[in-house]
């Protein structure tokens, strides 16, 4: 939409502008670091590292030892499997789980790309399900109206930290027979029913890197109850002597030394990171919430704005990427919201996390790669030619909080966006 002109009251599309020609900038809060933030103490643990030349782990060191075993003992599994990224971790949970060319695999149609991207690797067939509820996520009905005998796996993300309802979707995988898989990157310290996310799939990914709550910079993980799966998982990534060090069973003995390829080691320093985080994560997840509650609670209060709702039984951890959704009530558009945000020096914005079926991967545009991943790319553009209105409705109604600026406790940021947006709102009564 076209903004208004420069010096004239907004529409509904923009809001009310700022005059231009005054050389006077709105002022705006003073915004503190962004997350990630490290504390003195883990940044000289780090340094030390760099000094003894520890910056990589090839065995299976006290640093790399303690993450897993950390991330394994809070979700309750059996094993964890430390990586370069949540992307990596999902490659790695999908090779585990054999899936293959031709194989169908239902993805939430509103989660980062990364979701589902690794399946064309394998040529697997990613299958978009529209979201199911405000939330953004999707809904156990709708995810088993998708499936199909090529059907071999449902993967759920936790959007914006908010839980699926995992015990539907668990009865629908163990009804039909599919692998559960949890995308929990947006989730770290997230409940559902009293049950940490990435304690329910068959498998587990979080990423541990970027700006999430618990971050080495980069880094993903992976949890399951499997060891077949997780000796799978490791092969993939891995080679001597991680893999002779924590693999078992004894059919793969003979790959212990090679692996199959792949190299997806965390490093030790974003070992330390993440783990300094996670030491951390109850007290984290306290603050993200009580300064999110406040500022979604406040924005809430003025027409046309509602606050992304929490469904009962589930508890918000990490509130990554929050939103609230910009109703027709408000006098303002979506866009028009942020713009008049922007203008007050506010970090706001629309979310960068859209509806997978607007991007070419998964139109059917693709390089000239590899022939599998060709063919997956164009089944998956066949199987996904029809509408997402639920996705699409909510992307286009979203603005994105700045919820990577809310980590200091009693943030005073929360009364300045309201206040800010509040001025903004009486400007367009008045214009």
């Amino acid at each position: 939409m076209s903004p208004a002109a420069p010096g004239r009251a907004g529409t509904r599309e923009t809001g009310p502008t700022v005059p231009s020609g005054t050389g006077i900038e709105p002022p705006g809060p003073p915004h503190p670091l962004e997350w990630p933030v490290y504390d003195e103490g883990v940044a000289a643990r780090v340094a030390e590292l760099v000094t003894l030349g520890r910056t990589f782990d090839y065995d299976y060191g006290p640093e790399l030892a303690e993450l897993e075993r950390s991330f394994a003992e809070r979700h309750g599994r059996a094993h964890a499997l430390a990586l370069t990224s949540g992307t990596a971790g999902l490659l790695a949970a999908y090779f585990a789980l054999g899936i293959g060319p031709g194989d169908e695999v239902i993805v939430p149609d509103l989660t980062f790309f990364s979701t589902a991207s690794p399946l064309f690797l394998l040529g697997a067939v990613p299958v978009l399900c529209d979201a199911g509820d405000a939330t953004g996520n999707v809904a156990a009905a709708d995810v088993e109206a998708l499936v199909t005998p090529r059907t071999v796996a449902i993967v759920v993300t936790h959007l914006w930290g908010h839980s699926c309802d995992m015990d539907a979707l668990r009865a629908v995988a163990d009804r039909r027979g599919l692998a559960l898989v949890e995308d929990c990157s947006h989730a770290h310290g997230s409940t559902f029913r009293g049950r940490p996310v990435g304690s329910m799939g068959d498998i587990s990914i979080f990423s541990v890197g970027g700006r999430k709550l618990v971050s080495g910079g980069m880094g993903g993980m992976l949890l399951t109850d499997s060891e077949d799966v997780f000796a799978r998982a490791c092969l993939l990534t891995n080679f001597r002597h991680r893999t002779d060090l924590t693999i078992d069973a004894v059919r793969y003995k003979p790959f212990l030394l090679t692996g199959l390829g792949g190299n997806f080691r965390i490093s030790t320093p974003g070992a330390v990171l993440a783990q300094s985080h996670l030491d951390r994560l109850d007290e984290l997840v306290e603050r993200r919430v009580a300064n999110m509650s406040a500022l979604s609670a406040g924005l809430g209060e003025l027409p046309g704005v509602r606050p992304s709702p929490v469904a009962e039984g589930v508890t918000m951890g990490a509130w990554y990427d929050g939103v609230v959704e910009v109703t027709p009530e408000c006098p303002f558009s979506r866009d028009g919201l942020v713009a008049a945000g922007q203008a007050r020096g506010l970090k706001v914005r629309g979310p960068a996390t859209r509806p997978l079926h607007v991007f070419p991967l998964f139109q059917g545009t693709a390089p000239d790669w590899s022939p599998q991943v060709a063919a997956a790319v164009r089944a998956a553009a066949a199987v996904n030619d029809r509408p997402f209105p639920r996705s699409a409705e909510l992307f286009a109604r979203w603005m994105k909080l700045p919820v990577n600026f809310l980590w200091e406790a009693g943030s005073p940021l929360v009364d300045a966006y309201v206040e800010a947006f509040d001025d903004a709102f009486s400007m367009a009564r008045t214009a």
